[in-house]
């Protein structure tokens, strides 16, 4: 998004967005908020993922015409878990691969392809993320720390990629076991719904800073200490009132939107552009860096001066 030349290359992740948020494609490439950025991705690669089904499903049995038809011949879940890890080889972009197809030569190369499978696995590497994160998985989004160090090196977010390897350091080399198990906590006891153990404290200083902090000479320190134990009865009284008088409509977190639609027009973009067809020969507006790579670089080239300034020390 960021790369103006790349906005008007036909398969863009801008020419998504112009599907996904007609109204808002500004606001994508300003100030677009988390919120709106996780929905694109998820959406966008939900697109993308179902292309790559669509065009594996028809490579294994021409009648596969659509995934309708691919899901009425019910396959088997061995067939599925087969499926995946081509569709992974495939269609998903690894450092080795990507490297040797850009150093082909420009009637050999495809980079509409090159740039949808780096855009795949960029994507894919945050959705695990967030998957691994709301399911409590602390050891998956562990693993998932390295990858993440490299991205934020690359991008320029230097303080990011070194207090998440400080943090990674400490968590398995430092920080005694029991320590390393609470990072994350469900407050509600439904699946997917564990939250950082940060969210809970900032919580609850809502309630102890901003709503009964007091207000005028009683909003001092000491207020706010005295109220700091009753937090939770002034809850369970909100909680007894709203339930007595059957309050509605109490929470900020409404039903999703039906996509069904909009999924279905962007998976057609895609598969009208045959983002995920190779094609020798294709040209695209630009090319999008291999920040994972880039990071790494960086990280060797950090070290290497840091040992070369210890010998000179």
């Amino acid at each position: 998004l960021q790369q103006k030349e790349g906005r008007e290359d036909e398969n863009s992740l801008y020419q998504h967005i112009g599907i996904l948020w007609p109204d808002e494609t500004g606001k994508m490439v300003s100030k677009p908020g988390f919120r709106r950025v996780h929905d694109v991705i998820h959406h966008d690669i939900w697109a993308s993922i179902l292309d790559c089904w669509r065009l594996e499903a028809e490579s294994w049995n021409p009648k596969w015409t659509t995934l309708e038809k691919f899901a009425a011949s019910q396959p088997t879940w061995e067939d599925i878990i087969e499926m995946s890890d081509v569709i992974i080889k495939k269609y998903i972009a690894s450092t080795d691969g990507l490297h040797a197809a850009r150093e082909k030569s420009p009637l050999q190369r495809d980079k509409r392809f090159e740039n949808q499978t780096l855009r795949n696995c960029d994507k894919l590497l945050y959705i695990d993320l967030c998957q691994a994160m709301n399911a409590g998985d602390i050891g998956r989004v562990e693993a998932s720390f390295l990858p993440w160090i490299y991205l934020f090196k690359a991008t320029g977010k230097h303080k990011y990629a070194s207090q998440i390897s400080r943090f990674l350091t400490n968590i398995q080399f430092n920080y005694p076991e029991p320590l390393s198990h609470i990072v994350r906590m469900n407050s509600t006891g439904k699946p997917l719904g564990f939250r950082a153990v940060d969210w809970v404290v900032e919580w609850n200083n809502l309630y102890t800073k901003v709503i009964f902090c007091g207000a005028g000479p009683n909003g001092t320190l000491d207020h706010i200490i005295k109220e700091s134990p009753l937090i939770e009865v002034y809850q369970s009284c909100h909680v007894t009132m709203e339930s007595a008088f059957h309050l509605q409509h109490c929470t900020i977190r409404h039903a999703l939107p039906d996509m069904t639609k909009t999924m279905q027009k962007l998976a057609a973009q895609i598969q009208q552009k045959d983002a995920h067809i190779k094609k020798e020969g294709r040209g695209a507006l630009c090319s999008i860096p291999e920040q994972i790579a880039a990071g790494v670089a960086l990280m060797q080239e950090q070290k290497m001066v840091s040992e070369e300034g210890q010998r000179i020390l």
